[in-house]
């Protein structure tokens, strides 16, 4: 497992520094998390782990191609490594179809492949047509979008970014994501 997250953590950086258009919010994230990956944090031994939404990956897997040409060595460095990562729900008693429709893993951070707690980077992956609840958190937030899909910030309108996208939180702003017709998949980074 060591090779194939070395090169995921490989992959990653490369992504982030060569993001375009990001606000000078983002790319001073972006510096500050280079900077957190100048040491590496201790690796968690894994096994083998079920995704809930196996199927959702598969159809994903299948589709990526579709993406911009320089993130296909990210997704690649990324489908290598699911089938370690500790995936979970966020429970929303109210909302039924989320709760069974979405899974998030952790791969860099406490809980994480790469134990550490001075960078998270995980995964979002949700079933077509769901909404992921508005929620909020201290630390800023820098999504790498890997598949069609909405953002929205406060009561803003919904926007999409495109597949090979990012989007920025700063700290403590409320958002939300919403998948299409088809799965969403996203990769996160907070630095808190």
């Amino acid at each position: 497992m060591d090779i194939r997250f070395d090169d995921f953590r490989l992959q990653l950086l490369r992504t982030l520094n060569d993001a375009d258009g990001l606000s000078s919010e983002a790319r001073s994230m972006v510096k500050a998390m280079s900077q957190c990956f100048e040491q590496q944090g201790d690796l968690s031994p894994r096994t083998v782990q079920a995704n809930p939404l196996s199927d959702v990956l598969l159809q994903v897997k299948r589709s990526y191609q579709s993406l911009p040409g320089g993130l296909h060595p990210l997704v690649e460095s990324f489908f290598n490594i699911t089938d370690c990562l500790a995936w979970h729900r966020r429970p929303a008693p109210a909302m039924a179809d989320f709760s069974s429709g979405h899974a998030n893993a952790e791969i860099i951070g406490p809980r994480g492949l790469e134990v550490r707690d001075d960078l998270i980077v995980g995964v979002t992956l949700m079933r077509p047509g769901l909404i992921y609840p508005d929620h909020h958190h201290p630390p800023e937030e820098l999504y790498i979008v890997l598949s069609e899909g909405l953002w929205r910030q406060h009561d803003n309108r919904w926007w999409s970014p495109g597949p090979g996208g990012y989007v920025y939180n700063p700290a403590d702003i409320v958002h939300s994501m919403r998948s299409v017709e088809t799965p969403l998949l996203a990769l996160w980074c907070l630095k808190p």
